[in-house]
C-alpha cells in the first residue's frame, strides 16, 4: 500500500472513530426495571408528582384493578377500590407535599391515603357520571391549578354545567358552577351525552387562567375574577369559520352526503409561537367519501385588542397533513421556544382496510413538521417515519407498537420506535431535521400495544423515562401482566 492511500486510511479510520463517538455520545440508553402486576396493565397510567409512585389500572371480562407502583423499590401494591368509583388522578392537596391519588366517583371525589390504604370522602357532588362502568377504570383530566397557588382544583362535567371545587389553603373547598349544556345525540332508543372540552388559558391578558369552551364559533369564557372565582361568563367570538355544533355532528340516516364535506373545528387553544399570547388551533376535515379523509391545521396566531386576545378570520399558518391522524402532538422538540408539531398518520379508505383485513398488518406514518421562526411550518414533513401496525381480527385489536419522543436533560428530543418485538430504535435530535436519519438500535421487550405506553420523568433527574404496559395478551407469557420502566441514563 502507498503512502497516500495508508494517510487516507488512516484519516478515514480516526474519521469513522469521531463519527461513532459523536453518535454514542447523543444515542439515548436506558436502565430498566420491571415490576409484576398481577393484573394487565391495560388501563391507564398516572405519576404522582414529586415521588416515585404511580398509579396503574387494568381490566379483564369481569375485574378491574388499580394499582400503585413504587418505581424505587420495584414493588407494586393493589389499591382497594371504591365500588362508585369511575375515575383516578392526581392531585397536590393541601397538607401535602407531593401529589397524591385521587378518584371521581358517583358520588363526589375521594383521596387515597396510602399509609392508611383506603379512601377518604373530599368532596361531594354530582357530576355526569352517575352510573359505575364495572369493567373499567380510567383516568381523566379533571384536576387543574387554576389559580396558581400550588394546589390543586377540580373541574368535574355535569349535564348542565361544570362544578368547579376551588381548593382552599386549609383543605376546604368552594364551589363555582359554569352553567354550560352537554352535547346530547339521540341514535333511536339510545342517547349519548358528551361533554364539552374545557379550555384553560389566559383570554384577556390580566395573568389569570380562564375556562373555555367552543360554542359554535365562538367561546363562552368563564373569566377569572381577582378573587379566583368563576362567577362571570362572556361571549368571545372567534370568526374563525368553525362549523356550527349541530352540523359538525356525525349521525348516519340524516340525509348528508359525505362527499367533499368540510368540517371545521376547534382542535385546541395554547400558545403555539411562544409570544405569551394565546393562538387557535383549528382542524379542518376533508370527506373524500365516508371512509377516506384528510386532515389540515390551520393556526390563527392571537393578539391583544381591548384586553381581550381576538383572532383573525384568515390564518396566519397552514399544517397540510395527508390522511386520518388520531394523536395529534404539539410540543417543543428541540428547545428552541416553539412548538413543533407531530402526528400518526394513517391512510384510510375501502382498499386500505381490505388490503389490512387480508395481511392482518397496516402502514402507519409518523409525521414530524418544525415551527420555523416565522411562525410557518412547510409545506411537507420536515420528518417521517414509517411503522407497521398488528390487526388482529381474532380478537378485534389493533396493536401500534411504541412510536413516541423522549427528551433528555437539554430538552431536546429523541424519536424511538420499535423495530420489532425486542428490538427499539432510537433517533438522535438532529438540528432543523429535529431528528438523524440513521438510528441505534436497543435490545427491549416491547409490549404489543405499545401505543399505551407513557413518557414522563419518573425520577425527577430532568430526563424523561419511558413506562410500558403489558397486558395479559403479550406473544409471550413471561411478559404478561407487568410495567416495565426504562430510566434514561
Amino acid at each position: 500500500m502507498s503512502g497516500v492511500f495508508r494517510a487516507s486510511a488512516a484519516v478515514l479510520s480516526v474519521f469513522a472513530a469521531q463519527l461513532l463517538a459523536a453518535s454514542s455520545a447523543f444515542a439515548v440508553s436506558f436502565q430498566p426495571k420491571t415490576v409484576p402486576l398481577g393484573h394487565p396493565a391495560n388501563g391507564d397510567i398516572v405519576h404522582l408528582t414529586g415521588s416515585s409512585l404511580l398509579a396503574v389500572s387494568g381490566h379483564n371480562t369481569e375485574k378491574r384493578w388499580l394499582s400503585m407502583i413504587d418505581v424505587t423499590s420495584g414493588k407494586a401494591t393493589p389499591v382497594p377500590l371504591l365500588k362508585q368509583l369511575q375515575f383516578f388522578q392526581r392531585a397536590k392537596l393541601a397538607g401535602s407535599e407531593q401529589h397524591q391519588l385521587v378518584g371521581l366517583a358517583t358520588d363526589g371525589l375521594w383521596r387515597f391515603d396510602i399509609s392508611a390504604q383506603k379512601w377518604l370522602p373530599l368532596v361531594t357532588g354530582s357530576s355526569m357520571y352517575r352510573v359505575v362502568d364495572a369493567k373499567r377504570l380510567l383516568s381523566l383530566d379533571f384536576s387543574f391549578d387554576l389559580n396558581g397557588d400550588g394546589l390543586s382544583d377540580f373541574l368535574v362535567p355535569d349535564f348542565n354545567a361544570w362544578h368547579l371545587f376551588i381548593q382552599q389553603a386549609d383543605g376546604s373547598f368552594v364551589q363555582d358552577d359554569l352553567a354550560l349544556d352537554s352535547e346530547m345525540m339521540v341514535f333511536n332508543d339510545r342517547s349519548n351525552y358528551e361533554a364539552k372540552k374545557p379550555q384553560i388559558v389566559d383570554l384577556n391578558a390580566d395573568g389569570r387562567l380562564d375556562v373555555a369552551f367552543a360554542v359554535d364559533d365562538s367561546l363562552t369564557v368563564f373569566a377569572q375574577s381577582p378573587a379566583g372565582r368563576f362567577t362571570t361568563s362572556y361571549s368571545l367570538p372567534l370568526g374563525v369559520g368553525l362549523t356550527p355544533d349541530a352540523q359538525a355532528q356525525q349521525r348516519p340516516g340524516d340525509g348528508r352526503s359525505f362527499e367533499n364535506l368540510v368540517l371545521t373545528r376547534l382542535e385546541r387553544l395554547a400558545d403555539i409561537n411562544g409570544d405569551g399570547v394565546v393562538d387557535v388551533v383549528v382542524q379542518q376535515q376533508h370527506y373524500i367519501d365516508a371512509m377516506e379523509q384528510n386532515y389540515n391545521y390551520l393556526i390563527h396566531y392571537g393578539s391583544l385588542q381591548n384586553e381581550w386576545v381576538r383572532f383573525k378570520g384568515k390564518p396566519d399558518q397552514q399544517i397540510n397533513t395527508s390522511g386520518i391522524q388520531f394523536d395529534v402532538t404539539f410540543a417543543d422538540l428541540d428547545n428552541d421556544k416553539r412548538l413543533d408539531f407531530y402526528t400518526p398518520v394513517a391512510q384510510i379508505g375501502i382498499g386500505a382496510i381490505v388490503r389490512a383485513l387480508v395481511s392482518g398488518s397496516a402502514d402507519i406514518e409518523m409525521q414530524f413538521y418544525k415551527q420555523r421562526p416565522d411562525g410557518s411550518f412547510g409545506d411537507k414533513p420536515t420528518y417521517r417515519q414509517e411503522m407497521t401496525v398488528e390487526i388482529k381480527i381474532t380478537s378485534g385489536q389493533v396493536n401500534m407498537s411504541v412510536a413516541t419522543v423522549l427528551k433528555g436533560a437539554d430538552g431536546k428530543a429523541s424519536l424511538l420506535l420499535a423495530d420489532d418485538e425486542d428490538t427499539l430504535r432510537v433517533y438522535a435530535p438532529v438540528g432543523a431535521k429535529l431528528f438523524s436519519d440513521k438510528s441505534v438500535k436497543q435490545s427491549i421487550e416491547l409490549p404489543l400495544r405499545g401505543i399505551e405506553s407513557m413518557v414522563v420523568d419518573v425520577n425527577g433527574d430532568g430526563k424523561e423515562d419511558l413506562v410500558l404496559p403489558y397486558t395479559n395478551q403479550e406473544s409471550k407469557a413471561s411478559l404478561t401482566n407487568q410495567v416495565q420502566i426504562l430510566l434514561q441514563q
